[in-house]
């Protein structure tokens, strides 16, 4: 399975205030791993048909930083020792995205599993059932295209998937935690002054516009999501005490 990360470089090392690209010494890895055919066909053994399916409520309108409508579709993501952090989606730009979360957090895939990659000031990454970020796979065991929009942005607490490349998509996801927005994190993508005063009232990483799935958005548990950042990791941005997610519950909002 490709190695899932989130890219720093743009046409050299880019800092953000944080470490320089690379690798080692808490320095970020552009590289992907290459995927076997042995690999490939462990991955897609899993198809859809054994997932049994959510009816997904969709809001009548998009709109990302809004509260749900009542009777939407959400999810409740409970993480032991932190609390919980509610997630409302983008069913009619992310279709492909949305199904795949929702399917796979109903049937339970991603209970137990930890966030395996906390940059504070960044994002948290999840999603992967090895803890690696060498792992996992889509609702349909193969991997599927991208869903991007000038409207959805990769706001503060936005729910992206995480890639290999475009196209790559599989169960892994991201959280967008960013406060502050600087020059520095847009690292040269340029956004209309509509996008831009969105980041600056919201904070996100317009960095990642383009590139990456926006398909949920946190509307509850900014604080869970801080405290989460602010966890010890190591040189890896792996933290040094599991942060497990205990469970996902797929619901309507009241």
């Amino acid at each position: 399975m490709k190695k899932r990360f989130l890219a720093f470089v743009l046409a050299g090392c880019l800092l953000f205030g944080l470490t320089a690209c690379g690798n080692g010494d808490g320095q970020k890895e552009t590289a992907t791993k290459e995927t076997t055919a042995e690999e490939k066909t462990t991955d897609e053994a899993t198809t859809e048909a054994e997932y049994k399916k959510v009816d997904i409520k969709a809001a009548s309108k998009v709109n990302q930083m809004s509260k749900p409508e009542k009777g939407e579709t959400i999810a409740i993501v409970k993480v032991k020792d932190y609390g919980e952090m509610k997630f409302k989606f983008f069913q009619q730009d992310s279709p492909l995205a949305v199904e795949n979360f929702v399917t796979l957090a109903f049937n339970d895939y991603y209970d137990g599993i930890i966030f395996h990659r906390v940059i504070n000031d960044f994002m948290i990454q999840g999603g992967d059932p090895t803890g690696t970020g060498e792992g996992g796979q889509s609702m349909w065991g193969k991997e599927f295209a991208n869903e991007t929009s000038d409207t959805l942005l990769p706001l503060r607490g936005a729910l992206c998937m995480a890639n290999a490349g475009r196209d790559t998509n599989g169960s892994q996801f991201f959280i967008v935690q960013n406060k502050e927005v600087t020059t520095d994190t847009y690292g040269g993508k340029t956004a209309t002054e509509k996008q831009k005063k969105m980041f600056e009232q919201y904070g996100g990483f317009p960095y990642l516009m383009d590139d990456y799935t926006v398909f949920g958005q946190l509307y509850d548990g900014f604080d869970v999501l801080d405290a989460i950042a602010e966890t010890k990791t190591d040189s890896n941005d792996a933290p040094l005490e599991d942060v497990v997610i205990e469970n996902i519950t797929i619901t309507e909002a009241e």
